[in-house]
C-alpha cells in the first residue's frame, strides 16, 4: 500500500495549502482590523461634524438673538435712561439750590447708561470680531479706578498680536483675575503686565492682597475658568503667592497668522 506520506510532491502541496490558508487568514485578519478602524474613524468623524455643525447652529442662534438684544438695549432702554437722565438735568438747573441726592441719582443715572452702552456693546458681533483688548482693558481699568476704592495699572505692549476672538478670551481671563483679587484677596492695588518674551506673551497680575495657597484653596473662585480659557489659547497659568499678596503668571505662546 503507498504511503502518502512519503510522497514529495503530497508533502509540498499540503504545507503550500497550509501557508496559503495562514496567509489567507493573516490578510483577512488585518483586513477586518482595519476596517474596524476606518468604521472607528468614520464613526469619530461624523460624531465631530455633527457637534460642530449643532455647536455652530447653536452659536447662530445665540449670535441672532444677543444682536436682537444689544439693539434693543441701545436703541429702547438706553434711549429712555438718556431721556431720563436730561430730565434730571433740567430739573437740577431750574432748581436754585438742587439735593445732594438728586445730583448723586444723576450721576448714578450716567453711570447705569455708560455700563448699559458697554454691554450692548459686547453682545454685538460686529464689535466682537473687531475686539481690542487693550481698548477694553484700559475701559475696564478707568470703571475700576472711578470708584476710588482700589486702584488698576496697566502696563501694555504696543499691539496684541492675537485675533479678535482670542482677544476676547484673554480679556475674559484678565477680567477674572483682576475680580478674584478684587472679591477674595480684599486687594487695593493691583498691577498687570502684558509683555513679548521669547515667543511668548507673558501677563503677570499682580495685587497686594491677603492670597491664598493655590493647594488648598477650593477651585471655584474663577480659578478653573481661568485655567481652562487659557488652555484653549494653548499657554499655561499659575499663581505665585510670597506672603504679600498674589501673581496670577500666564504664558501664551505666540502665533503666526
Amino acid at each position: 500500500m503507498p504511503s502518502f506520506t512519503n510522497d514529495p510532491f503530497i508533502v509540498i502541496a499540503a504545507c503550500g495549502f497550509v501557508f496559503l490558508l495562514c496567509a489567507f487568514i493573516i490578510v483577512f485578519v488585518i483586513s477586518y482590523q482595519k476596517s474596524t478602524y476606518l468604521f472607528l474613524q468614520e464613526k469619530k468623524t461624523m460624531e465631530s461634524t455633527f457637534k460642530e455643525q449643532l455647536l455652530q447652529s447653536q452659536m447662530e442662534v445665540q449670535e441672532a438673538t444677543l444682536s436682537t438684544l444689544s439693539k434693543d438695549l441701545h436703541d429702547n432702554i438706553g434711549q429712555l435712561l438718556s431721556t431720563t437722565k436730561m430730565l434730571i438735568g433740567i430739573t437740577e438747573r431750574e432748581l436754585a439750590t438742587p439735593s445732594d441726592t438728586l445730583h448723586t441719582a444723576n450721576e448714578t443715572l450716567g453711570k447705569a447708561i455708560t455700563e448699559l452702552r458697554s454691554l450692548s456693546k459686547s453682545m454685538n458681533k460686529e464689535w466682537l470680531e473687531q475686539f481690542d483688548v487693550k481698548e477694553n482693558l484700559l475701559a475696564e481699568a478707568n470703571r475700576i479706578n472711578f470708584t476710588n476704592t482700589v486702584k488698576l495699572h496697566l502696563t501694555l505692549p504696543e499691539k496684541i498680536w492675537m485675533k479678535a476672538d482670542e482677544q476676547v478670551i484673554l480679556f475674559r481671563i484678565l477680567q477674572e483675575g483682576i475680580q478674584n483679587a478684587i472679591k477674595h484677596a480684599d486687594a487695593s492695588n493691583i498691577s498687570v503686565k502684558l509683555d513679548y518674551q521669547n515667543e511668548h506673551l507673558v501677563i503677570t497680575v499682580n495685587d497686594n492682597g491677603k492670597g491664598f495657597e493655590i493647594k488648598e484653596v477650593n477651585k471655584g473662585l474663577g480659578i478653573i475658568n481661568i485655567e481652562q480659557r487659557t488652555k484653549i489659547l494653548g499657554g499655561t497659568a499659575a499663581w505665585l503667592n510670597d506672603g504679600h499678596g498674589c501673581t496670577l503668571l500666564i504664558n501664551i505662546p505666540v502665533k503666526e497668522y
